[in-house]
């Protein structure tokens, strides 16, 4: 997709990878309507990089319409929509608050299936859109301390598996983003969770993991909505989990190869004429 003037809502924009996503796809020309929960820091982002700043709580599954309407009435139609927004519960479930397991299905799951929702209707009508979801290889391999957190990415990689077929035949395009660990503040907690931090070294030692950075993490997302790839897998190394996980559901896919769906067949882009 081209991006310079395309509308991007980008969720959880204020955090490590939200500022540095934010800064990538503003360095391409697009429009940026930039959500998080805290006003302050998100106006200074919004500030410096032009974009729109729209302030919202998206465990209020009540207000989403409200932020899809607030943000197309500024800025126009959303032709990409990114979920980035997220919160770890860095509790083994014994252990766990099930007011923050709540929370963490209301923003890691619950807000990304809404929104789109949401937008999808207007992408399909105007055969334009991408949807991109930043989930995580700990939605992929368990981890001790991460339950709950792996839970919401699993569903979340699993239910844009599930988008892509429903669109296939349409132009509406899906990024699936599983990424390992990213330097940042999340990471800093999981050091203070012994038995979490105990199975990240040895997967680091292993070789099987490495840092990244949220720049590294953010181009690698700008490029594969630039070039509408389907998905981004970080570290490189840790690939093939993500690529073995997905399996079955590859295989179901091209099982179902020709079969139209619903949406496909009312929103199936026009066959090229000579």
């Amino acid at each position: 997709m081209l991006l310079e003037g395309s509308h991007v809502l980008l969720t959880g924009a204020t955090g490590t990878i939200g500022s540095a996503l934010a800064a990538g796809f503003a360095a391409l020309g697009a429009r940026l309507t930039l959500v998080a929960r805290g006003a302050g820091p998100l106006t200074d982002l919004a500030g410096e990089l032009g974009a729109t700043a729209l302030p919202a709580d998206l465990t209020r599954t009540d207000e989403l319409a409200d932020v899809v309407t607030r943000a197309e009435d500024g800025l126009g139609p959303v032709d990409v929509l990114v979920h980035n927004a997220g919160v770890e519960v860095l509790d083994e479930l014994a252990d766990a608050d099930p007011a923050e397991l709540a929370a963490a299905v209301a923003l890691n799951l619950t807000a990304p299936l809404v929104l789109t929702r949401l937008v999808l209707p207007g992408m399909l009508a105007r055969r334009r859109g991408h949807v991109v979801a930043l989930s995580s290889l700990a939605g992929v391999a368990s981890f001790p301390g991460l339950a709950a957190y792996g839970a919401t990415k699993a569903g979340l990689t699993h239910a844009m598996a599930g988008l892509r077929l429903e669109l296939r035949g349409t132009a509406v395009r899906t990024t699936t983003v599983e990424v390992g660990p990213v330097e940042s503040p999340m990471m800093d907690r999981i050091t203070e969770h012994p038995p979490t931090a105990r199975a990240f070294a040895r997967a680091h030692g292993l070789h099987l993991l490495r840092s990244l950075g949220p720049d590294e993490v953010a181009g690698a997302v700008v490029d594969a909505v630039a070039r509408d790839r389907r998905h981004v897998r970080l570290p490189r190394r840790a690939a093939p989990l993500a690529a073995v996980a997905a399996a079955p559901r590859a295989l179901v896919r091209t099982v179902l190869t020709g079969l139209p769906t619903a949406t496909a067949t009312r929103n199936a882009t026009p066959a090229r004429t000579r």
